[in-house]
């Protein structure tokens, strides 16, 4: 189990009650993803059901206030030991959670656990190119710009650039 806590926010590994809360107050964002989302109890159970099956290496922790109200999701997305790499990705329940600094401390948390628990070297995120407010907190907590993948999404309405972000740990463990 996964328990990370920080100043306004504490990342733990889901339990299935706490996962149906979360998803019982998503709203996508319409920048992110242009379909509304409808709470859909059998399938959020194969959701996390499927990340049950695969949390040695893709495991998705919980974002939560620190009088466990479930605000977010964070997942540490296809650790590689081998590469010594993983990619974070986040996601805030709605809108009433964002510009707080929730995200930014969710995904700093996730950096000092990705290089000092798991001992990794790199950190990749992508994000879509009008997501400005991930990219600000790439920005702030040190990730590079890599590479930018012209019209990769299909949003139907428009198309959307795929930045691709590292963070090298600068304790590198491969010294």
């Amino acid at each position: 189990m996964i328990v990370i806590k920080g100043e306004k926010i504490i990342l733990k590994t889901f339990e299935r009650h706490e996962y149906h809360v979360f998803y019982k107050k998503y709203v996508a964002d319409p920048i992110m993803d242009p379909n509304q989302y409808v709470y859909n109890k059998e399938k959020v159970d194969k959701s996390f059901n499927a990340i049950k099956e695969k949390e040695t290496y893709y495991p998705i922790v919980g974002i939560f206030l620190p009088n466990s109200e479930v605000i977010g999701e964070l997942s540490f997305k296809r650790i590689n030991y081998e590469k010594s790499q993983c990619e974070l990705g986040i996601v805030l329940a709605n809108n009433e959670y964002k510009g707080l600094g929730y995200g930014t401390e969710a995904v700093h948390l996730a950096i000092e656990y990705a290089f000092n628990t798991l001992k990794l070297n790199n950190i990749l995120v992508d994000t879509m190119g009008s997501n400005i407010k991930m990219r600000r907190i790439l920005n702030k907590l040190g990730f590079d710009l890599i590479s930018k993948e012209h019209n990769y999404y299909d949003m139907g309405n428009r198309k959307e650039d795929k930045l691709n972000y590292i963070l090298l740990n600068p304790n590198n463990w491969a010294k």
